[in-house]
């Protein structure tokens, strides 16, 4: 009860008394042996500009040299994800994924994990909407040991059946969960309704049928076809020299086939031609419910202005969070996402609810997306977001293992590696003018999907006399 009478110039008041220089303490735990006593003649690191690279297999290298601190990132990312799905096989790039770690032709799954854990390094892979991403993380001494493994996942993976079955499993688990949250089942029956015959419409991890059907066969193949030279790009940030980096790259993926890029022509999604409500049941103490729109692709110039409206959105200060849940408390949360990609992607909308007030608060959530469709942003609102997007892109920059990935996922999709270095000018370019004609553009003159979930109704009980 406390809780919900905390307002918003309560949270000013105690930010400004507690979160001053006076009250900060930093705490830092550092590699042994980098710290140094600082003295006037200590010279500061340089950080290098990106490099792109080529490889004789036409695999794009970027390369930033950052001594700053004796640590590599390596992000491999491909041309793949949802977009070169089908109902038959739905969840394959997860799928795949996660079997790419699970052992190649020289060592196991856990031989892999060991040599790494051993030097303090990791490796990760995920499936996306666009891309099939592999992560490495070493530290300097272990670039070489780092790239053989990278190498060696990319190209030896085996993806025997026994491991493709155990990775089946656990994704079929994830299905499984998944169905159960109401915000999820939200997405996807919105998904399938806004992308009728479409890949955007299907789920990363698939759905029962699919990933039964798929093997090592399978796997093996969508590796042969994606993990390929000119449908991919790797990022290496941090404490090496390019001409190192090169000279490995070369000798343990110089091999890789040279392939071709995929998606040149990814599928256009299909435009809605009247809105449309879709329901689902869900034994849920809480009801959600999302509004979504046909987006942007990755290209189109408006996704900065829907970058700064998502932003705007989805704060403790948005004008949905303020109106719908501080002042007519109709909601737990209320926010905004978008998802890009070479195709049009989509927007939404969406909040939690208790179930009683699901028609009050559908009416109030519609109009305040009305209101955001014909009138945009106040400056206020467009400043704050414009500030938040910026030094969330900052902060990101500054994690060497995020930066590469975000890097090489821009030079990926032909947006260019220095997209980043763009961005600032481009989201300070945006004006309310801008916001005005895109929100209308989106939200106004375009049919929507309002996708609910609730707890099924309770069979009314008879008074006996």
């Amino acid at each position: 009860d406390k809780i919900q009478k905390v307002t918003l110039d309560d949270i000013k008041h105690v930010a400004v008394q507690y979160l001053t220089d006076e009250n900060l303490t930093i705490v830092s735990l550092n590699p042994k042996g980098s710290l140094k006593l600082k003295s006037e003649t200590a010279v500061p690191a340089v950080i290098g500009q990106i490099q792109k690279l080529e490889l004789s297999n036409g695999l794009r290298v970027l390369v930033r040299e950052d001594a700053r601190l004796p640590l590599i990132a390596m992000s491999a990312v491909f041309r793949g994800g949802l977009l070169v799905e089908s109902e038959t096989t739905s969840g394959i790039t997860r799928l795949v994924a996660k079997s790419l770690l699970k052992g190649t032709k020289t060592r196991t799954g856990e031989q892999i994990a060991n040599q790494l854990e051993a030097v303090g390094g990791e490796i990760t892979a995920e499936g996306g909407n666009n891309s099939l991403v592999v992560n490495l993380d070493v530290t300097q001494p272990d670039l070489a040991l780092g790239t053989d493994i990278l190498a060696d996942v990319l190209l030896n993976a085996t993806m025997p059946p026994e491991v493709v079955a155990r990775e089946k499993e656990i994704q079929l688990a994830k299905i499984k969960d998944e169905d159960e949250k109401p915000t999820a089942v939200a997405r996807n029956l919105l998904k399938r309704t806004l992308f009728p015959n479409h890949p955007l419409a299907l789920r990363a991890e698939g759905t029962p049928e699919s990933v039964a059907r798929l093997d090592s066969k399978d796997l093996l193949a969508f590796r042969d076809k994606y993990i390929v030279a000119r449908n991919g790009v790797i990022a290496v940030f941090g404490n090496v020299q390019a001409e190192q980096v090169m000279e490995l790259f070369e000798q343990k993926l110089g091999v890789l086939p040279p392939g071709e890029l995929a998606l040149r022509t990814p599928p256009l999604s299909p435009y809605l031609t009247e809105t449309k409500v879709v329901e689902a049941e869900r034994e849920k103490a809480q009801a959600v419910l999302v509004v979504g729109f046909r987006g942007t692709d990755v290209f189109d110039p408006d996704r900065y202005a829907l970058e700064l409206i998502d932003e705007a959105s989805s704060d403790l200060a948005s004008r949905f969070f303020i109106r719908i849940r501080e002042q007519m408390g109709l909601a737990y949360y209320v926010g905004a996402s978008q998802i890009q990609t070479l195709a049009p992607g989509l927007f939404a909308f969406y909040l939690g609810t208790d179930p009683e007030k699901i028609e009050s608060v559908k009416s109030a959530f519609l109009h305040e997306i009305r209101k955001l469709s014909t009138a945009g942003l106040t400056r206020i609102e467009l400043a704050r977001a414009k500030k938040k997007l910026i030094g969330q892109q900052q902060i990101q920059n500054q994690s060497s293992d995020v930066f590469a990935y975000m890097t090489a996922l821009d030079e990926l999709y032909g947006l260019g590696f220095n997209r980043s270095q763009e961005l600032e000018s481009k989201v300070n370019g945006v004006t309310l003018g801008d916001i005005k004609r895109v929100a209308a553009k989106y939200f106004a003159k375009q049919p929507y999907v309002l996708a609910i979930v609730r707890p099924p109704a309770r069979p009314a009980v008879s008074k006996s006399k």
